[in-house]
């Protein structure tokens, strides 16, 4: 069975040359036979891809001989109409996988975006227009012309004395009027050609748009969309959501997932997996090593159940980049998941298992911290959740989990999908943190939260419930500890804050001794809420400490309720 390397692998006896070389050099491209011609522009990017195809010596049977996947991408990166040789070379299975993938609204079709696609493909003359006429899935043509046009009369109007035609309308025997004064010059033209060069071709359209009951004519064209859609790997939007269920990583076994080799498909996978995004870490070993056939059309289909469960443009390249980049991500956690950081085993795992199993245990494995961040959401620390804390919960709760990039560098705000184990023992880290916090204020405190429309914040700062976060419940409670008082989230009286400045802080920095204090106190109830601890007395070390203690303004410090102010 053959293998589909990765751009930039080795796997053949033969020299290397580069892609860039080939797309350079017209005499060492045309040296290669047809089937190596398209396996090196398969394995372009879409620039590459372009000037590859124009140093072909047959252009023309290069891009008719590409999946039209990958040729439909290529055209829509490149701007469609800025390449319009490719849309005129394509056959026209591609042209109508071009008008299926880029001009259907749900189960409407945009007929003047499919008509374009059609224009440019008759760019090169009058038998190039009847060539894609007769090639294009005729049903589709009835279709798109019917919203340019409606017949009129047929040839015995023109028998009619009482009522004779308008010859301005006439176009071979038939009466038309055209729905669309936008392109109707377009549409006649188009017509016109037709009549001329094949009037058999002609009347027989003629007759079908005439007589053909448009509702039923619509229904009709729709299915054909979805079964050719299927057939290129795009399922039904309701079955391809099927792809984020969830499947229990703590028991799944992949012998249950196993996948025997079958017969190898005919034309090889589509490039565009490999060619828009970059695999990391296990997987990108993984991907290196070459896929068989099988495993290749095996990506490509999990590939394009993503962008049907999402609702992708498939034209569209930077949301195609991200949908590949999720289903590269959770693809690698289900390999680091199974194979820790054993190559030849994921190697195996992933050519013998179907990829679908896979995709859903990687994300069941963000499904996990999911599940708990909502558990988070929903308890009593909840609405005070803030900073860093609030941003990743919120990321993790809402949607398809993404990694928030705020845990690798704290002024960011940006989120990305997850990439490997390590993002994931990230988020659980904090997600633990949080946790053992929630069980110090629920069970171990001796005061509950309030509910955010029962505090009372009248004569404090700060003066807005929304300034309001879960530090400083624990500082208030502290300061007070620290002050004599019961440990409790009571707001401070302003004229202690001097006082407290004492207790707290050691030559303008935060007390050692209280730190530890507050360390060995917390370890020994839960340990893992720590960090949440040490990152509110750094409230105190960066906004209470650095001042003289005669200077406090509450205004001005963080982590505190001060009544009085």
């Amino acid at each position: 069975m053959s293998k589909t390397e990765k751009p930039g692998t080795g796997g053949t006896s033969k020299p290397t040359v580069s892609l860039p070389s080939l797309a350079r050099d017209p005499r060492l491209f045309g040296s290669l036979s047809l089937s190596e011609q398209k396996e090196n522009v398969r394995r372009a990017d879409a620039s590459l891809r372009y000037r590859m195809i124009l140093n072909a010596a047959d252009g023309g049977a290069l891009v008719q001989s590409l999946a039209s996947q990958d040729l439909f991408l290529t055209i829509k990166e490149l701007g469609r109409d800025e390449v319009p040789e490719l849309v005129a070379m394509a056959s026209g299975e591609q042209l109508t996988s071009f008008v299926d993938l880029d001009c259907w609204r749900k189960d409407q079709i945009d007929a003047p975006e499919a008509l374009h696609w059609l224009a440019l493909a008759m760019t090169e003359g009058e038998e190039k227009v009847l060539q894609v006429a007769r090639s294009v899935d005729f049903e589709l043509l009835v279709l798109v012309m019917r919203k340019f046009v409606q017949v009129l009369r047929g040839a015995q109007a023109f028998e009619d004395e009482d009522n004779p035609v308008d010859q301005s309308k006439c176009i071979g025997g038939y009466e038309l009027e055209m729905l669309q004064p936008k392109y109707a010059r377009l549409v006649r033209s188009l017509l016109d050609c037709l009549y001329r060069l094949d009037q058999t071709f002609y009347n027989y359209l003629m007759d079908v748009l005439r007589w053909e009951i448009p509702s039923s004519l619509e229904e009709n064209a729709f299915q054909s969309h979805c079964d050719r859609l299927q057939d290129l790997g795009f399922p039904d939007p309701s079955q391809a959501r099927g792809i984020y269920a969830w499947i229990d990583p703590e028991t799944f076994d992949a012998d249950q997932y196993r996948r025997y080799p079958g017969v190898a498909e005919s034309e090889p996978a589509p490039g565009f997996v490999l060619s828009v995004a970059r695999p990391r870490d296990l997987l990108a070993e993984v991907l290196a090593s070459g896929l068989d056939g099988d495993t290749g059309w095996e990506l490509t289909y999990l590939a394009n159940k993503v962008l049907v469960a999402e609702g992708i443009d498939f034209g569209e390249r930077k949301q195609l980049r991200g949908a590949i980049e999720r289903v590269y991500g959770y693809l690698n956690l289900a390999l680091e998941h199974l194979c820790h950081t054993d190559e030849s085993k994921a190697v195996r795992l992933f050519n013998e298992t179907y990829l679908l199993p896979l995709f859903r245990l990687g994300y069941s494995l963000t499904l996990q911290l999911q599940r708990r961040a909502r558990r988070l959401l929903d308890s009593s620390l909840g609405p005070w959740l803030d900073g860093h804390w609030a941003a990743t919960v919120e990321v993790l709760a809402k949607g398809h989990p993404l990694y928030p990039l705020v845990l690798d560098a704290a002024s960011s705000e940006d989120v990305r999908p997850f990439q490997n184990l390590s993002d994931v023992r990230r988020v659980k880290e904090l997600l633990a943190t949080l946790e053992a916090t929630c069980r110090l204020f629920e069970e171990h405190f001796p005061f509950q939260l309030p509910a955010p429309d029962d505090l009372d914040l009248s004569g404090c700062q700060p003066e807005q419930m929304q300034a309001v976060g879960l530090r400083h419940f624990f500082l208030t409670a502290l300061a007070n500890r620290l002050l004599g008082r019961a440990f409790d989230p009571t707001p401070l009286p302003v004229a202690e804050l001097a006082v407290l400045h004492g207790r707290v802080c050691r030559d303008k920095e935060l007390s050692a001794g209280l730190q530890e204090e507050t360390r060995t106190w917390l370890c020994t109830v839960e340990e893992n809420a720590w960090p949440f601890a040490e990152s509110c007395l750094q409230c105190w070390d960066t906004t209470l400490c650095p001042l003289r203690a005669d200077m406090l303004d509450p205004r001005f410090l963080d982590g505190l309720l001060v009544r009085g102010a």
